[in-house]
């Protein structure tokens, strides 16, 4: 069995430190088979991580981009899009649905229930199966009880799942996602895709160290 982180931040994302050549190192370091790089609205890592590949045969990075609903302007949720081939601008939930699935993406929706953290306004039981999997477990919700009610909701719908540490520095890189028979993106996509997967976690990430990653992004620190 092989573990993946499936959210991860690097610097191209506003309030994430890592470089893309570290976050590398920090995942081989911590026994991961591979992980998505998922940053905000943007796509500016492909490139490095992609560099980093040409010298590691055995990297294995799932591309993706954590992208953010608007419905009439307004913020209501985000979504994760895997496997991508390029980038997808905020708009829409049907817009980026649409989008994705001409890149034969996988979608799964963003910390669903942590509302503290703009959680998806949207109508979930409405929506879901618009989507190919929700996000069960997300290191950096604010309260467990957001990540209860995503696996509950996974599971009494039968319906696939994400999880990821969505780190923002080094330290948490590797703090969850999801552990299974794969060694592969391919394969990867279809665990998800067949429930054939099991979340994996070392608990949530505190608050304290959340505030501090955000503070020194915004001063831009090395």
């Amino acid at each position: 069995m092989n573990k993946f982180d499936l959210h991860l931040h690097s610097k191209y994302s506003a309030d994430a430190l890592p470089k893309p050549e570290s976050i590398s190192r920090e995942t081989l370091r911590k026994g991961l088979k591979g992980f998505a790089i998922t940053d905000h609205c943007n796509t500016g890592a492909f490139k490095e991580f992609k560099q980093l590949q040409k010298k590691d045969k055995n990297l294995l990075v799932v591309f993706g981009e954590e992208v953010k609903i608007l419905e009439n302007e307004r913020f209501v949720g985000e979504l994760l899009c895997y496997f991508l081939q390029e980038e997808i601008k905020p708009a829409s939930f049907e817009e980026i649905i649409d989008n994705a699935k001409k890149q034969n993406a996988l979608v799964s929706i963003a910390h669903p229930f942590d509302f503290s953290r703009n959680g998806f306004e949207k109508d979930l039981g409405k929506e879901f199966r618009k989507v190919q999997a929700i996000e069960a477990f997300n290191a950096r919700a604010y309260t467990a009880s957001a990540n209860d009610k995503a696996l509950d909701f996974a599971e009494k719908h039968s319906f696939p799942f994400t999880a990821g540490s969505d780190a923002h520095s080094l330290q948490e890189v590797g703090k969850a996602g999801l552990e299974c028979n794969a060694s592969s993106e391919e394969e990867l996509r279809k665990a998800i895709l067949k429930r054939k997967c099991t979340i994996f976690s070392n608990g949530l990430i505190p608050k304290t160290s959340q505030l501090v990653c955000s503070i020194r992004a915004r001063l831009n620190f090395k």
